[in-house]
């Protein structure tokens, strides 16, 4: 997986924050993004998901005791980890202008 220098890291970052709460279908499951992550997986700047659908699974305690039902929430990278591009997920959630800015951040080295 490419790795993001601290400037392009960054101006993603301010591109992104301004869709947190945006909602798209992804793999057949509606998911909302609700987090841009400074540090996410692997180190690198990530995105937090989470499945906006109607089923939601069972939260239980430390004990193992159901408490609530709670929508999952996932992380990704921002970078795919097997192309040079955005993580596919981002990609299908992201408008095509913001795609685009996207692009021509990650294009300049």
């Amino acid at each position: 997986m490419a790795k993001l220098n601290s400037e392009q890291a960054g101006r993603l970052i301010d591109l992104l924050c301004p869709l947190v709460g945006v909602r798209g279908e992804v793999d057949g499951r509606v998911v909302e993004l609700i987090d841009i992550l400074d540090e996410g997986p692997g180190g690198q700047p990530g995105i937090a998901l989470m499945d906006a659908g109607v089923d939601r699974s069972i939260q239980t305690n430390q004990y193992g005791d159901p408490l609530s039902r709670q929508s999952r929430v996932r992380t990704l990278p921002l970078l795919s980890e097997v192309e040079p591009d955005l993580h596919p997920v981002l990609r299908a959630l992201l408008p095509d202008d913001v795609l685009r800015r996207c692009r021509e951040e990650l294009a300049d080295d």
